[in-house]
């Protein structure tokens, strides 16, 4: 699913953090402590929440010699543990952008590649007609993975004659999308955007065509190039493509899933997000992959870097490169310039994939709610923050 905008809301709830975090810095903590305000910060979090009902949080910090994962459910009735699988939404699109990367390391693609040599003519349709004019020929792989193509969001831009995807969800709770009907869906209900390269538009459609891309280069299935190239090498045995493949764990129920206020994790629709952010996967898993990414034990540092040319702005303080995403916490408020820069990508359902690699921090986490997104990010500086009091 769609990155939510979060805009002024987020900036301002960070400012007031920011004042907050002023009296914190000269305020030293144990781990021992850091360990319990976390507990806290999350139960209380949850607790006055009404549609977050569960939550799964994991943050290592090298430069500190700390680990800890944390996880709380407010429901008795569906319990879990920090080793409970749950949609990771638009971080999926970190997985995507790596397979990617693989082909182009593999010289079976390059960034500058146009995608009609890649995707049938008759499926794009009209999809890059802007003002009259068809850019087809011209969107090329790195205005898919940038979000400057053009192309329209089939999940968060207004359809003209059908209900939005998102109503369709819960409408129409048994249908099984496939990638060519929401293509299809944006193709005929939606306007381009913009001509290819001409200005940053986030699209999950854009993400759709990636993974079409990968099948037809690879010869794959986007779901065996998910496990042949990353989940089986890494070890990642709880990790899957929802409604697609399987984890090689023992599969378990996923943890609750909100949206607009109902939730719907045994929902078939949520089969929109497949390239655009559909796996299924763990703390630990993702924390596997986002180290092995920044060692550069899936695609190359050559690689990894172009895809890590933050050009776009996504909102203030979060800047997009390919595939990936970039913080810089100190525009929100200058007394967060202690933060370091986290990159990698973060969901609507208030999940959070993110690492830096001079400080060796990672930070992983599941709010499973559409309500929390703007939470999320609240209670991760929050967290991270009392990481960073922690003196010896």
């Amino acid at each position: 699913m769609k990155v939510i905008k979060i805009v002024l809301a987020v900036l301002a709830i960070i400012i007031i953090i920011g004042v907050i975090i002023v009296t914190w810095i000269s305020r030293p903590i144990n781990e021992e402590q850091a360990r319990q305000k976390i507990s806290n910060l999350i139960i209380n979090e949850v607790e006055k929440n009404d549609t977050v009902t569960q939550a799964l949080v994991l943050v290592e910090s090298g430069e500190k010699n700390f680990k800890t994962s944390f996880s709380f459910d407010q429901d008795n009735s569906h319990q879990i543990d920090v080793n409970q699988p749950f949609h990771v939404a638009s971080i999926g699109k970190a997985f995507t952008a790596t397979l990617i990367g693989m082909l182009i390391d593999d010289n079976l693609l390059s960034f500058d590649d146009p995608i009609v040599n890649y995707v049938n003519a008759d499926l794009i349709g009209d999809l890059f007609v802007y003002e009259g004019v068809d850019f087809k020929e011209d969107v090329t792989i790195s205005h898919l993975l940038t979000h400057t193509s053009g192309a329209a969001d089939y999940f968060e831009d207004p359809a003209v004659g059908s209900s939005s995807i998102a109503d369709l969800v819960l409408s129409d709770p048994k249908h099984l999308w496939t990638p060519n009907e929401l293509i299809g869906f944006t193709e005929k209900y939606q306007m381009a955007q913009g001509k290819p390269g001409e200005n940053y538009h986030y699209s999950d459609t854009g993400f759709i065509l990636l993974g079409l891309i990968i099948e037809r280069v690879s010869g794959h299935t986007f779901h065996e190039e998910l496990h042949q190239k990353i989940f089986d090498p890494l070890g990642m045995q709880d990790s899957y493509l929802a409604f697609y493949s399987a984890p090689e764990n023992k599969e378990q129920d996923i943890a609750h899933i909100w949206f607009k206020g109902i939730e719907i994790s045994s929902y078939n629709s949520l089969s929109i997000d497949w390239a655009g952010g559909g796996i299924i996967s763990t703390l630990d898993d993702l924390a596997i992959y986002i180290r092995a990414l920044n060692s550069y034990s899936l695609v190359s540092e050559n690689v990894l870097n172009q895809m890590y040319d933050f050009n776009n702005q996504f909102e203030q303080g979060i800047y997009y490169g390919s595939g990936f995403m970039e913080f810089h916490f100190s525009e929100y408020f200058p007394t967060l310039s202690f933060l370091p820069e986290l990159k990698g990508h973060m969901g609507v359902l208030g999940t959070q994939m993110l690492y830096d690699k001079e400080t060796d921090t990672v930070y992983i986490c599941s709010f499973g709610s559409t309500d929390y997104t703007v939470g999320s990010v609240k209670t991760m500086i929050q967290i991270l923050s009392l990481i960073y009091r922690i003196k010896e």
